[in-house]
This record gives structure tokens, sequence and C-alpha cells, in this order.
């Protein structure tokens, strides 16, 4: 080999050992790293607490009862009194539970309420009832009033055909076939007036009478009005309440005006605490309540939550559809918690525990039952956030041992890899010492020739 070849081979080899030299250091940083990194899940898993499993000890304790003869009642608390007294040693509180009845009301989402035509009568006492034509040959009945007032009643068959008289006769016609037998009427007996304000008024000629009890006798007219009043809840027919109400009628609506005394029923309902009746003392007009059957359940609702909940409508196309959600009341028994703080006299028996009470409101001494209970409900709470705790845990430990075993392999490969390099530094020194070697052999060699 040359001098100049031998030189070149020399710094190649010089700038690899260089090279390896230096991946040795960033391998030997990466092992500090991942060894930062394990020593630090290490030091996670010490600081981890274990979670441990609730004892029912923990939620149980003696428990003090006993009975009036009506209510099973629980001492709950007991506080002894700091100041002697000679007839009371302890304040107590203690509950039972019972059925109350309770007004209630509820918000029925989206109710779809819809009207229907009431038809009404009203007897009118004409003093004059004339009998005409018009003048496109329609049989006309004029009734004057007494004070002047003059209603001009139109055969069915010479009325202008609009949109609200379809609607009005076809309620009245309704409403008078329930009254006949053959359940037909005919449309020659009946004539129509439309008011001021665009409502239909219809009587029937048949039902125009003389009162023979005035004097002079005076004839009477059957008026017959349409009304149109809220009338369906979705497909739950509403129905008026009308006076007198029944027993249980006054006795529920009683319960939710006394429960519920701002909602919109004090608008309807009042009270009149002087009537000697019981029945008398709940005062309702005989307008403006209505009932529905709703899952086999009755409920009541008022005229104004009714048509407040009718006149939301939003959505073009769509009018019975997302009306505002609709109050409705009902009363029922409830199961309550009754609860209740006394003064009391507590006695002992030999072994510390209490054996009998007597309340400061009440002459009787009751014996108390001795009993040890679990808090159920709170023991489950506690063991359902046992086992999230512990399944978290468990999963924590997974992750941190996962991520042990990633950190492991790495470093291992990191090792292999500086075990190479190392053998690679042993291979590069041995050449080098031999090309080093060449070197020195050739310098001497020259040397010599030129020497001689």
């Amino acid at each position: 080999m040359g001098m100049a070849a031998s030189q070149a081979r020399y710094l190649a080899l010089t700038a690899r050992k260089t090279n390896t030299e230096y991946e040795g250091q960033q391998i030997n940083q990466a092992r500090t790293a991942l060894a930062n990194q394990s020593a630090n899940l290490f030091n996670r898993l010490l600081t981890m607490e274990v979670p441990n499993p609730p004892k029912t000890t923990d939620y149980t304790k003696v428990q003090y009862s006993y009975s009036d003869g009506d209510n099973a009642s629980v001492i709950d608390e007991w506080e002894q009194l700091s100041s002697a007294d000679p007839n009371y040693n302890y304040i107590v509180t203690h509950y039972y539970y019972a059925d109350i009845y309770t007004g209630s009301q509820k918000l029925l989402t989206n109710p779809e309420v819809t009207v229907k035509g009431v038809v009404s009568p009203t007897i009118m006492n004409p003093p004059t009832v004339n009998y005409t034509t018009d003048a496109k040959g329609n049989n006309i009945i004029e009734i004057e009033g007494a004070a002047g007032t003059k209603r001009v009643y139109t055969e069915f068959k010479g009325l202008t055909q609009d949109k609200e008289l379809e609607n009005s006769i076809k309620d009245f016609e309704t409403y008078k076939q329930k009254t006949i037998e053959s359940g037909e009427l005919d449309p020659t007996d009946i004539y129509g007036w439309k008011d001021t304000t665009g409502t239909w008024h219809f009587i029937m000629e048949s039902e125009i009478t003389t009162d023979p009890t005035t004097d002079p006798p005076t004839l009477e007219v059957n008026d017959y009005v349409t009304q149109y009043k809220p009338g369906y809840v979705g497909n739950c027919e509403l129905t008026e309440l009308k006076n007198p109400l029944t027993k249980e009628q006054n006795a529920e609506l009683s319960q939710i005006i006394k429960d519920l005394p701002d909602t919109n029923m004090k608008d309807y309902l009042s009270f009149n605490p002087y009537a000697e009746d019981p029945m008398d003392r709940l005062v309702y007009t005989g307008e403006g309540i209505y009932t529905f059957q709703m899952n086999g359940q009755t409920y009541f609702a008022c005229e104004k939550d009714l048509l407040d909940s009718m006149q939301t409508n939003d959505e073009y196309g769509k009018p019975i559809e997302n009306q505002k959600k609709l109050p409705y009341y009902n009363a029922s028994y409830i199961n309550k918690k009754i609860e209740q703080k006394n003064h009391a006299l507590l006695e002992t028996d030999g072994s510390g525990r209490f054996k009998s009470v007597k309340f400061d409101n009440d002459s009787v001494v009751y014996n108390l039952q001795t009993e040890t209970v679990t808090d159920e409900a709170a023991y489950q709470d506690a063991m359902n956030k046992y086992v999230y705790e512990k399944e978290k845990y468990e999963k924590t430990i997974a992750d941190i041992n996962a991520r042990t075993s990633i950190i492991q392999q790495e470093d291992r490969t990191l090792e292999l890899r500086l075990k190479q390099l190392d053998t690679e530094q042993l291979a590069l020194k041995t050449e080098m010492d031999a090309v080093k070697k060449v070197i020195k052999d050739n310098v001497e060699s020259t040397f010599k020739t030129f020497s001689d």
C-alpha cells in the first residue's frame, strides 16, 4: 500500500471511529432519558393508593323505634340538654312515613291543545215575533225585545254560505240531533242570525212557544249560540266542569288550590271559610276548569293555561305542534317523610342503651325497640364508587406496566446497538493500528533509501 493510500485509509478510519463514539454518546443519552421515564413511572406507582372495599359496619348503626298505634316512628338524632331539666334530658329528632293527600302540578310537553264548538241555548222572552220575507223571497223571523233590540233570523237555505257558518251549523245540528229521537233536522225549521261579533245564533221555528204562566202570556224562543272553547289535549277530550261539583272533585280541587296557591287555578277557585257545609267552602263559578283522562287518570286544567298553550304555535303548517308546555293538575296520596323535633325524656337500661321515650307534647311513655340497621343505599353507593376506583386503579397499573415494557424494549434495542458500536470500535482500532504500522514501515523504508 502506498504512502498516500495509507494516509487516506487512516483518515477514513479515524472519521469512522469518531462517528461511532458520537453515536455511542447519543445512545447513552437516550438510555438515560428512558431510565428517567422508568423512574417516574415507578415513583407514580409508589404514590398510588390501593382502593379498599367499603365495610358494612361503616354504614350500620343502632336504631331506636317505637309505635304510637298509628305510625311506626324512628328516632333519628338525639342531643343531650346542656342545662338541667327535671322533665326532659334530650332534644330528639324523630320521623315516620305517611301517605299525605297532596296537590301536584305537572307540565305536558307539546300538548296539542285544540278547540271545539260548544252549543248552549238561551231562553229569550221577546214581546213580539214577526214573520215575513226578504227581497229574495227567503222566510224571515223578526224578534224585537222590550228595549227595542231587534234580531232578524233568516231561514237556513237563504243564508250566505261561508266557513264560519258551515262550522257553526254543523255544531248546532250535532247538538240538536242528540235530543231528537229520529236524529234528523228539518232544514226549513232552522233560522240563523249573525251578531256584530261574527258569532252565529240559531233558532227553530217549531220551538217558538207561548208561556201561559205570565200575565199577559209571553213568547219564548230558544236561541242557540256556538262558543269555541278548549276541546282536546292531544286525543284526550276536555270536559268543562259545571256546578255542583262531586264530593271527589271538591276534595281534589280544594287540595290543589291549597298546595298550589300561585298557579292560574286561583283565577277560577277560591275559599269561603265561613260556609257551614264543607262542600260549600270551595267556590267555583262553574266555568274555566276542564278535566281530561290520560292513562286511566283524571287530570284538571284551567282555561287560561289551555289557551296560553294553544296560542304559542310558531311553525307554519304545523298549527298544533311546538306548543308551550301545558300545566295540568291532580291530587293523590304521596308517601312523605314527616319529621319532628321535641324535648324528650330518654331512659336507659343497664347496658347504656335507651329503653323508653316520653315527648313534651305527649303524655304516653313509649317503649323503644333497638335494632341494628344498615343504610343499604349509602353502602351500595360506596360499593359502586369502590368498583369504579378499583377499575381505574387497575387500568392505571396496566397502562404503567405497558409503558414500562415499551421502555425496557427500547432500552434493550439501544443496548444491543451500543454493543455493536463497541465491537465496531475494537475492529476500527485494530485496523487503525495495522494501517499505522504500514505508514510507519513506509516512512522508515523511505528514509533508509535516501540515507544510503
